[in-house]
């Protein structure tokens, strides 16, 4: 199984501890987030108890969460979790585009970082197959070329997954 199916999985895995309001919440927080390699799996805890602290209220209308139930989850996780916690919960912002789908598509697991490789690849495709329509217009070679290009970089982000 390759590294980015692992992490994946390993990710969800660690959010089903979290309801579907607390897991929007943690993504609603992280947004903008830089991890910081040599604390990693110590943002998530601060970086909850700021939400609650700085915008008293607000995450418990928005997302029907209540800090005691949060913090007994992220205190209860280990270490490894907390990493995958963090990483799960920047990894919408990474892979969220309006064609790839929504908080929706991340919370119930289509969104993903393996589905969103697929997707690009799928895009890599289509503009070479553009390329061949209108090869009249560029030279052949040129177009050849591209689709070699292309089909190599596909392989590439095969291998990722």
């Amino acid at each position: 199984m390759q590294i980015l199916t692992v992490i994946t999985q390993a990710c969800d895995m660690a959010r089903r501890k979290f309801t579907r309001g607390e897991q929007s919440m943690l993504i609603d927080i992280f947004n903008g987030t830089a991890l910081t390699p040599g604390i990693i799996g110590q943002h998530l805890t601060a970086q909850v108890e700021d939400s609650f602290r700085l915008y008293p209220g607000t995450y418990e209308d928005k997302w029907g969460v209540t800090e005691k139930e949060m913090m007994e989850k992220i205190n209860s996780l280990d270490p490894l979790n907390a990493i995958f916690m963090e990483l799960w919960a920047i990894g919408f912002w990474a892979v969220n585009t309006s064609e790839a789908g929504q908080l929706e598509d991340y919370l119930s697991g289509e969104l993903n970082l393996n589905s969103r490789i697929e997707d690009i690849i799928i895009q890599l495709h289509a503009v070479c197959d553009r390329l061949e329509q209108t090869k009249s217009a560029f030279k052949s070679a040129s177009i050849a070329e591209a689709r070699t290009a292309v089909e190599k970089a596909a392989d590439t982000l095969r291998l990722i997954l």
